[in-house]
């Protein structure tokens, strides 16, 4: 990356249950408007539901923010808590129940 205002990066991290071997692969393509404008440049049309939008990208910085919102996630098994991982954002009819 040589330029944070202008930079698409994929990010990778692993997460698990505290106190257990098994952890699972969550990616998220962090990307500024001027990197984002040049992808849609390319094509019409982009579909993705991992995104992260920043003035600058600084991945230091990004995974210190994406660190902290998943450690006050909580949920009963750790299936349920790699749902709410994955999803990082709320979307009103995935958490809905009758």
């Amino acid at each position: 990356m040589d330029d944070p205002a202008h930079a698409c990066e994929l990010l990778e991290m692993y997460v698990g249950p505290q106190g257990e071997l098994s952890e699972e692969r969550f990616q998220l393509t962090v990307c500024t408007p001027s990197a984002l404008t040049e992808q849609l440049g390319h094509r019409p049309f982009l579909i993705g539901r991992h995104w992260l939008f920043v003035a600058e990208l600084h991945p230091d910085k990004v995974t210190e923010w994406l660190s902290d919102r998943i450690a006050v996630l909580e949920a009963p098994t750790w299936a349920e808590l790699a749902e709410k991982i994955g999803r990082i954002g709320e979307w009103e009819f995935e958490d809905y129940t009758d």
